[in-house]
């Protein structure tokens, strides 16, 4: 499967036809073609190139900041998604929550190749969460990890905006401006639910029982 070709094509369609699946034009669910996937089904990849390659670009772009190296990294998730499938756990959240979640890890660790080797000098290169110390902390110890139920939980404890904030902004892909359109808040009180949870989540239980292993 040439991921390099499928995200050539996702680029220039702007309505893609849902792909028959083993012959079928129905349009099965994430979690299906994740199970299809395990099995090595290409029409099950492009399937879902076709519904999640523009979530995952945004998430790189946004961590990133670099249009070049959000697509490396829309080819890189997927060709891992193929490779990695067996990894998915329906029981511990979404196939799309999972995709967001490794889009995130992945982004993290390419921006912290980059910025080793001082790809970032004379560029503004942190994304909103690193304006606010040991923010960029929480991507790494919680975003890095593979289990949704715990970052699930850990969000739960959260008062309501802060969470759904929270959740639109990592899994979902979207920039402040947006979720404060989709809450019908104004951008200062999003902002504001944006950055007093992720000082909530700094302190969480979850991301601190993930720091000590880190450590161990």
């Amino acid at each position: 499967m040439n991921v390099s070709l499928l995200w050539a094509k996702e680029k220039r369609d702007v309505v893609a036809p849902v792909i028959p699946i083993n012959g079928k034009t129905s349009a099965p669910s994430d979690e299906v073609l994740m199970s299809l996937l395990k099995e090595r089904d290409h029409d099950a990849l492009a399937e879902l190139f076709r519904r999640h390659s523009r979530l995952v670009f945004s998430i790189g772009f946004r961590i990133l900041q670099d249009g070049g190296e959000a697509e490396e990294i829309v080819q890189d998730v997927f060709f891992y998604l193929f490779q990695k499938a067996s990894q998915f756990d329906q029981s511990k959240g979404s196939a799309k929550a999972w995709i967001a979640q490794v889009t995130s890890s992945r982004s993290i660790d390419r921006r912290n190749f980059l910025q080793r080797r001082h790809f970032y000098v004379g560029a503004e290169a942190a994304d909103l969460a690193d304006t606010l110390t040991g923010v960029n902390n929480v991507e790494r110890y919680v975003m890095s990890k593979w289990n949704l139920a715990q970052l699930q939980i850990a969000l739960g404890d959260l008062p309501e905006k802060h969470r759904r904030t929270l959740e639109l902004f990592f899994f979902e892909g979207l920039e402040l401006k947006e979720i404060a359109t989709q809450l019908g808040e104004s951008p200062e009180n999003v902002r504001h639910y944006y950055y007093r949870g992720l000082q909530k989540l700094r302190k969480s239980g979850i991301v601190q029982t993930l720091k000590g292993k880190d450590t161990e």
